[in-house]
């Protein structure tokens, strides 16, 4: 396995980003296809390298992994900041299939993430569903606009969501889970299957099994496992395993 640190100015971001890349562009088994893999709020790049055996999952089915930074974006095209999310569904892709010769047929594409990320991943699966044939969020913030309106918010917080989403903290329909499902719904398109894990401890618990049960009433192909576990890495590292069988099987 080849890993690899890009520091490349971004012409979305007008700025030097960084993005960790496992390849297993020396083992002789590419097969595996594409799985971008996104942080959480108080994360980078190196993240998931760092803290998981993402690269021996990696390994065992020849995939690439590409993992962005973003910051505390919120995978959002900010609206007193960048746009992230314009980065991470049209430069990044567009980027490393050059630099990667990734193949970008859909079926052998995924996005994943955790925390953040989760909801991040879930966006980009509800906005671009013909880019990706299976999307996972772990700990997912699924319902972002209740996020947003925690009354235990701090003061520090509340003034950083406000500018990524503005003064009145309201979400926009583009940014909504619940209304992207609703539109795909509506206009009868495919979406990717999905899978949501959640711990039963976690502070995100009641909105991932709100959003499980709503998904449930759509006709698409989404899975939704509970077990023991807070919003920390050692559920994260259990579930890498959900994760790839999910993708691979």
């Amino acid at each position: 396995m080849a890993l690899l640190t890009v520091e490349t100015g971004s012409p979305t971001l007008r700025m030097t980003t960084t993005i960790s890349i496992i390849s297993p562009v020396d083992s002789g088994n590419m097969s595996g296809g594409t799985l971008y893999l996104l942080h959480g709020a108080g994360d980078n790049a190196s993240t998931w390298h760092r803290m998981t055996t993402i690269e021996q999952y990696a390994s065992q089915y020849g995939c690439t992994v590409i993992m962005p930074q973003v910051n505390r974006s919120y995978y959002t095209d900010m609206e007193y900041g960048l746009d992230y999310f314009h980065y991470v569904t049209h430069e990044l892709p567009e980027l490393c299939g050059r630099m990667m010769r990734l193949d970008d047929n859909p079926q052998k594409t995924y996005i994943a993430g955790l925390s953040m990320g989760g909801y991040g991943a879930l966006k980009c699966g509800l906005t671009y569903p013909e880019r990706y044939s299976k999307v996972v969020s772990l700990s997912g913030v699924t319902d972002l606009q209740k996020r947003l309106n925690d009354p235990q918010m701090s003061k520090d917080m509340a003034r950083e969501m406000a500018g990524t989403f503005g003064k009145r903290l309201r979400i926009k329909p583009d940014q909504d889970l619940y209304a992207l499902v609703a539109k795909l719904v509506d206009d009868k398109r495919n979406l990717p299957s999905i899978l949501a894990c959640c711990g039963s401890e976690d502070p995100f618990v009641e909105m991932n099994r709100e959003f499980a049960a709503y998904l449930e009433t759509t006709p698409y192909e989404f899975q939704y496992v509970e077990t023991s576990g807070t919003h920390e890495w050692r559920f994260w590292e259990e579930h890498l395993k959900t994760t790839f069988d999910f993708l691979y099987n």
